[in-house]
């Protein structure tokens, strides 16, 4: 009896551990969801925690700690716990989903789109799945293939204003513009209450210059959320195109109130009130600016003419040598300091600076205006109005994958070089001629058994349609090598456009005896691509800024403030590989096109020098030198490197000098 009492007290200990864990369990969860809804995403992921030790198997503590990491934009922790979401249960569409949306943040993009067809595979009915995936084609700017995905949500629920919203936004990149304006005019039929619509048909409405309809909506806007920064600053904007400097002033005034940090909006004012001659204001504002972002070179810029408007010469000079040590292609602000030294009586300062500036509008000009006539023009530079344009030109980015310069003439330069897979068949022969192997490639080529695939240098533009990928898991779990296995994992991950895993994989291998300079050599090149796609999709929340180029109705114009893509991580990257290996024709090759989309060009050129002397048929180096050379108005030079690309199998190099020469 003594042996069956035991076994009861036993069991029913057992019994009252689990009915504990039961009930602890759905404790944390409900304190979990009360700290989500109230935003207190620390703490959520705490009694989330605790709901998991409770019950490690229960899928319900690990998707909504992912949705609180999601909210701290932990992306990486949260897809995580939506992938341990989907271990526990594979059939739980939110996990799908929500990890799509983080794989989006990522970056991931192939992931995510995988995740949505996961999702829509299980439930092809949910009207947010479509709009979810169609707003990663937007991200990717795939804009035709973004509106179908949205045309299927508004198929199953034809009065969903979201799908309508994110519609009219890839409509607007397309510049169908009336066409955005119906879509988000449907968008506010079915929800007037939507603050998002009213704002995006706004912007729409001003970019037509219908002002009144954009200031009705922003109007409208306010009235639902009384102090949102984004929507004063749109119709201060609205005001300005108007002619209501005071109304456009209040406007700005409002959102430096709602939000101390926006630099952006101090700059407006500052040149409003510039315009207005009220300098000291003016001068307080650009002050402003720059002690929020110490390097905005406009801050500087502008601050230094309102110094020389009030003979403050010594400030003048100081902040347009500013200028000069960010940017020492600013043609202006050589101009400006030549002034303020003529003034200063530094005539031999002035001199140099005027020199300087002849210099750079000769580099540039491609016209045939005398330098002096040229010098005569910039010179006059001394007012708002030129500066702005300059500005909004300058920060045009690298739309579309090709430098602003050559968007004119339809031409671009040839991507970077990559380590990437190509096939070999039974003769050893490649359908693909602009290939490269050095010896440690020929090594691992031969020893590696990668089943008739190469590893080779080649020009990998996997946007392209004829591009083939030949790598897929399969094939590459078939691969015995480990390092080897990760370095085609990269690959793989960058052919799809995934960038994070494609960096993880290559990261791995930093510091292998034999991976080691291939992994640095695609990072630089992956890294240089993700921030062009980073400027891309600043696209359409961007912030409006003021153009003072004046119109013959005496309106300023408006365009999108934006910003250079960030090239630090790419130039360290690529930077370390040369250190590694200074002969490495590619590498050299590959830092001449960051250097060229930094519009850095002599530095380039002297890139692909490098590249040639260590490559002397390496094509792409002479064609990417001749357009640059082109561009710098070199034509004699460009012509002799068109010329040695095309006789080396290039054959975009015979249409460029049939047009320019």
């Amino acid at each position: 009896m003594k042996s069956l009492r035991y076994i009861i007290i036993l069991f029913f200990l057992l019994f009252a551990h689990d009915a504990f864990s039961q009930l602890n369990h759905k404790h944390y969860i409900l304190m979990g969801r009360i700290d989500l809804s109230e935003e207190n995403y620390s703490e959520a992921i705490h009694n989330f925690n605790m709901a998991i030790i409770a019950k490690p198997n229960d899928f319900e503590g690990y998707f909504l700690r992912g949705i609180a990491k999601y909210s701290l934009n932990d992306f990486t922790g949260a897809v995580k716990d939506f992938t341990k979401t989907l271990e526990i249960h594979p059939l739980y569409v939110r996990a799908y989903h929500y990890r799509g949306i983080s794989n989006d943040r990522l970056g991931n993009f192939a992931d995510a789109k995988n995740d949505y067809k996961n999702a829509i595979k299980l439930d092809p009915y949910d009207p947010e799945l479509h709009i979810a995936l169609g707003s990663t084609k937007l991200h990717l700017n795939d804009f035709e293939n973004a509106i179908a995905s949205f045309d299927t949500a508004l198929i199953i629920n034809p009065s969903n204003a979201n799908a309508y919203i994110n519609r009219g936004v890839a409509k607007r990149f397309l510049n169908r513009l009336d066409d955005a304006i119906d879509d988000l005019d449907k968008a506010v039929y079915y929800d007037f209450f939507n603050i998002e619509a009213l704002v995006r048909r706004g912007i729409i409405q001003m970019e037509r210059e219908k002002y009144q309809e954009a200031m009705a909506d922003f109007n409208n806007a306010l009235k639902m959320d009384k102090d949102n920064p984004i929507v004063f600053f749109n119709r201060g904007t609205v005001h300005l195109n108007m002619g209501d400097t005071i109304a456009a002033l209040k406007d700005y005034e409002r959102v430096n109130n709602l939000d101390q940090r926006n630099a952006l909006t101090y700059f407006n004012r500052a040149i409003i009130y510039g315009m207005l001659k009220e300098d000291d204001i003016a001068l307080a504002l650009f002050d402003k600016v720059i002690e929020i972002n110490p390097e905005n070179i406009y801050g500087y810029f502008n601050r230094g003419i309102l110094y020389y408007k009030m003979k403050e010469l010594d400030n003048a000079e100081q902040d347009f040598s500013k200028v000069i040590e960010l940017f020492p292609d600013f043609i202006d602000a050589w101009v400006n300091r030549s002034v303020v030294r003529f003034e200063k009586g530094d005539i031999k300062g002035a001199e140099a600076d005027r020199y300087k500036s002849k210099e750079i509008i000769n580099m540039v000009s491609g016209n045939e205006k005398s330098i002096d006539s040229l010098y005569n023009v910039y010179s006059k530079s001394i007012d708002y109005d030129k500066i702005i344009a300059f500005e909004s030109d300058f920060s045009n980015g690298d739309k579309g994958g090709k430098l602003a310069q050559f968007s004119a003439v339809n031409i671009k330069p040839f991507s970077d070089f990559i380590i990437c897979v190509d096939k070999f068949n039974s003769d050893n022969k490649s359908p693909n001629n602009n290939h490269f192997v050095d010896a440690t490639l020929s090594y691992i080529n031969e020893n590696k058994q990668l089943n008739g695939l190469r590893l080779v240098y080649m020009p990998a533009d996997f946007s392209n349609e004829n591009y083939q990928s030949y790598l897929n898991d399969s094939i590459i779990e078939t691969i015995g090598d480990k390092d080897l296995r990760s370095f085609l994992k990269g690959i793989s991950n960058y052919e799809i456009y995934n960038y994070q895993h494609a960096e993880n994989h290559f990261n791995s291998l930093i510091g292998n005896a034999i991976y080691d300079i291939y992994a640095n050599i695609n990072i630089a090149s992956l890294q240089k691509e993700k921030a062009e796609l980073v400027l891309i999709n600043q696209n359409y929340n961007d912030p409006i800024t003021i153009n003072y180029k004046k119109s013959s109705d005496n309106k300023s114009d408006i365009a999108v403030a934006q910003s250079k893509p960030n090239y630090q991580d790419a130039l360290n990257s690529i930077s370390l590989a040369l250190k590694k290996n200074s002969s490495n024709p590619f590498i050299w090759y590959n830092m001449g096109n960051l250097h060229l989309q930094m519009q850095e060009f002599h530095k380039a050129i002297d890139d692909y020098t490098q590249a040639i002397k260590y490559e002397k048929n390496l094509a792409e180096a002479y064609y990417n030198r001749g357009l640059t050379l082109l561009y710098l108005g070199e034509k004699e030079l460009a012509r002799s490197d068109l010329s040695k690309a095309g006789e080396l199998g290039i054959k975009e190099a015979y249409a460029v000098m049939k047009r320019f020469f």
